[in-house]
């Protein structure tokens, strides 16, 4: 049974508005805007309680892909009227503000856009998912040998392309925003939101006989017709035994945003390397040969391939896709229709700097997109404030 230090505030402090913490205060006692006066247009919100955050995700593939449709030519299609009518409209209000935006030397990911462009999550939780295969891959892996656990990073990376490509925005964290979790194995996840501009976010995962650490960039640009972003950096997964596993992500690529079909798909490349035993790989997204006016295209948008050498001489070879699975010399070894995700749940008690706290994320959560909307104003206000007087004083 929780008791209220273990579910704070996710009961009204007065009033019998379940959703609302209080009529009288501000905010609530782990605000951004702690001690703001109370304002009837922005209530502050009861917290979402621990039944909500750690409510069970499905994990199978259908799961994963709802609101898609597998293209003939690979990649996906998105399908979910909500979200193509929520950001209908909005593309060329958000290309103004780009353009403004690059006139004055920034990247886009810090706009300012609207909340029928969000999910009730942050960037950090969505970060977590690239490692829902974590403890599928790296469980129990002591006893194998460095090609084999240098295998095992990239089936894990891989693997976690494919989980809940939503179409919908994260919220950007806040600086010094922060996130504890867990997983069924024991895995323990710790970050936080490091810089503001560029966004960086810093990460550990202790796991049993490993932890993955590093920091990553939140990226976006557009590209023609196309929006391309992800996450710059690199994850470096560290063994007991002293074996060092670096790798970068692909560029996840959502075509038409301006005119035409909504796609989704990865592009570009993965690197992984142990410079220590001299093990590299390099994955490549798309068709073996793309199709031109004179020649067709040979394989899928979907697919990738590959090979790990050490010190230049090739072991294997790498083929796949990231909607289908990964195999090493023709042997398959992930496969997105046996192997599930195992999804993280979060932590009791967490730093009152954890994304579960910002009003503008719980409101939304809580199905109030216009109350949701003034908070992430005020928030966002708040945040130009503090770096004005970072500025200032540096």
């Amino acid at each position: 049974m929780l008791m209220e230090q273990d579910d704070p505030c996710t009961t009204p402090r007065d009033g019998n508005d379940p959703k609302v913490w209080s009529s009288q205060i501000g905010s609530p006692p782990f605000s951004l805007l702690i001690g703001s006066p109370y304002d009837p247009s922005t209530p502050p919100p009861t917290y979402l309680s621990m039944q909500y955050l750690n409510r069970d995700r499905p994990a199978d593939k259908a799961s994963q892909l709802v609101g898609y449709e597998l293209q003939t030519e690979g990649g996906l299609l998105c399908t979910d009227e909500r979200v193509l009518a929520n950001q209908g409209g909005v593309i060329m209000e958000v290309i103004a503000q780009v353009t403004a935006c690059l006139l004055k030397g920034k990247g886009i990911v810090g706009l300012s856009l609207p909340i029928r462009l969000f999910e009730p999550r942050s960037t950090l939780e969505r970060m977590l998912d690239r490692w829902a295969f974590m403890p599928v891959f790296l469980d129990n892996i002591q006893s194998l040998d460095i090609l084999e656990r240098f295998k095992k990073v990239i089936l894990m990376a891989v693997a976690g392309l494919y989980v809940a490509p939503s179409q919908e925005k994260p919220f950007n964290p806040l600086l010094g925003e922060t996130l504890q979790a867990y997983w069924p194995n024991g895995a323990e996840a710790f970050c936080e939101h490091t810089v503001h501009h560029p966004p960086i976010t810093n990460f550990q995962i202790k796991g049993n006989g490993f932890k993955l650490e590093g920091n990553l960039e939140l990226v976006g640009k557009f590209k023609k017709n196309s929006l391309v972003g992800g996450f710059s950096g690199k994850v470096n997964v560290i063994f007991d035994s002293g074996q060092i596993v670096t790798y970068t992500y692909p560029q996840f690529r959502a075509g038409g945003m301006i005119f035409g079909s909504r796609t989704v798909n990865w592009a570009h490349e993965m690197k992984f390397e142990d410079q220590k035993n001299g093990l590299t790989a390099i994955i490549s997204f798309g068709p073996k040969r793309k199709k031109s006016w004179f020649k067709k295209a040979i394989g899928k948008n979907d697919d990738f391939t590959g090979e790990i050498q050490c010190k230049g001489n090739k072991l294997c070879d790498i083929e796949g896709s990231w909607l289908e699975g990964l195999s090493f010399d023709g042997v398959k070894e992930w496969d997105s229709n046996v192997h599930t995700p195992i999804f993280h749940k979060f932590v009791m008690n967490p730093l009152p700097s954890d994304w579960r706290y910002r009003e503008d994320l719980v409101w939304l959560a809580k199905g109030n997109a216009e109350i949701a909307q003034r908070w992430k104003h005020k928030i966002e206000n708040r945040q130009r404030e503090d770096r004005k007087l970072r500025v200032h004083k540096h």
